[in-house]
C-alpha cells in the first residue's frame, strides 16, 4: 500500500488545468499523482541513459534479443 498525506495547499489552477490536459487526466489528486508518477519516470529513464553513456550497463545487441525472445516461448 503506498503511503499517502493528506495536505492543503495553493496551487495555480491554470497550471492545473494545463496539466491535465497534458496528463489526460481529471481532478487534483490524480493530476498530481500522475505528474509526480511522470517525473519520477523520467528521472529513472535519465539514470539509465546516463549508466548506459558511461559504459556501466550493457544493452543487447538485436541478435542477443532474439535468442532472449526465442527463449520465452
Amino acid at each position: 500500500m503506498a503511503r499517502m498525506h493528506k495536505t492543503t495547499i495553493e496551487v495555480d489552477l491554470d497550471a492545473l488545468d494545463e496539466a491535465e490536459r497534458n496528463l489526460n487526466t481529471k481532478g487534483f489528486k490524480q493530476t498530481v499523482n500522475r505528474a509526480l508518477e511522470d517525473v519520477n519516470r523520467r528521472a529513472a529513464l535519465k539514470r539509465a541513459a546516463e549508466r548506459v553513456r558511461a559504459g556501466d550497463f550493457h544493452v543487447p545487441d538485436e541478435k542477443t534479443w532474439a535468442a532472449w525472445r526465442a527463449s520465452r516461448t
